[in-house]
């Protein structure tokens, strides 16, 4: 990391919009280290792997205590940005999904109304990834999801033998699979970032629909038209039974959500927001 005297600070006051002083939102000085060690990564200064220097050294050259710094390393930490290997000094790491995934989830459960968010953008993020899917799916990715499609049909017979938690984890896989063929590395890193969310609306719809007759077998014939339209390159096709599958799980729902068969959790389609 190239040399630097001090971390940059907030400003100490700014001009109201009658030209008056008006004091700034107080920072602390970790805060501050957290910023400029944030900045430095995404600037390429510093990568995934790379060892800060000693804690004697950096809190001298960036004239902080060495207190804040342990501070914000720790802060850091926490957010899977850096790895405090003991004996070994402060290395920067590549954050992983499930770390995105638990803020996600509080994130949530602090603030129930965003679970229409998540689904919201589950849906674009999916109907885009099956055109990608098209384009780039092998016949690896081909045959996993076609795994997944045969363990379905498999939790899904007759009435005595169907597994709502099984059912619900085979159509996660394949819904993993499709996301995971686009080659796109950002896209799957976004989906896995929010899977455990996903995985839990997947687990709670899919025990929902079981209890709702003939459903299962809609919500299967829809997969399998996406797996063909996939395996024919067909991205319009692809995308537009993507979006079909979403349609068929709200109509099922918003069906059967007065009779007390399903959970509160279902899935509850947005219309426009009203203007003002």
């Amino acid at each position: 990391m190239a040399p630097r005297k001090s971390v940059p600070r907030a400003s100490k006051a700014g001009h109201a919009a009658g030209g008056g002083l008006v004091a700034p939102p107080k920072r602390r000085v970790f805060e501050d280290i957290v910023q400029f060690l944030t900045s430095e990564i995404e600037a390429g200064r510093l990568s995934p792997g790379d060892r800060l220097k000693p804690e004697r050294e950096l809190a001298v050259e960036l004239n902080v205590s060495r207190g804040s710094l342990r501070e914000a390393l720790k802060a850091l930490e926490m957010l899977d940005v850096v790895e405090l290997r003991h004996g070994l000094g402060v290395y920067v790491t590549l954050p992983q999904p499930q770390v995105l995934s638990r803020i996600f989830g509080t994130l949530i459960s602090m603030q129930p109304s965003q679970s229409e968010d998540i689904m919201d953008a589950r849906i674009a993020l999916e109907c885009h990834a099956v055109r990608l899917a098209c384009r780039n799916a092998t016949r690896r990715d081909l045959d996993r999801m076609r795994g997944a499609l045969e363990s379905l049909d498999m939790q899904t017979g007759e009435a005595g033998t169907r597994n709502g938690e099984h059912g619900a984890e085979a159509d996660h896989e394949f819904h993993s699979a499709i996301v995971e063929s686009t080659g796109n590395a950002t896209l799957v890193f976004l989906y896995s970032a929010i899977t455990g969310l996903l995985k839990r609306g997947h687990h709670e719809r899919w025990l929902s629909l079981f209890s709702v007759e003939d459903s299962w077998l809609a919500l299967n014939d829809v997969h399998e038209r996406i797996l063909e339209a996939i395996a024919a390159r067909d991205e319009d096709r692809a995308a537009g039974i993507m979006a079909e599958h979403f349609d068929v799980i709200a109509k099922i729902l918003a069906k059967h959500q007065g009779h007390g068969r399903l959970s509160s959790i279902a899935f509850r389609p947005r219309g426009p927001k009203q203007p003002g």
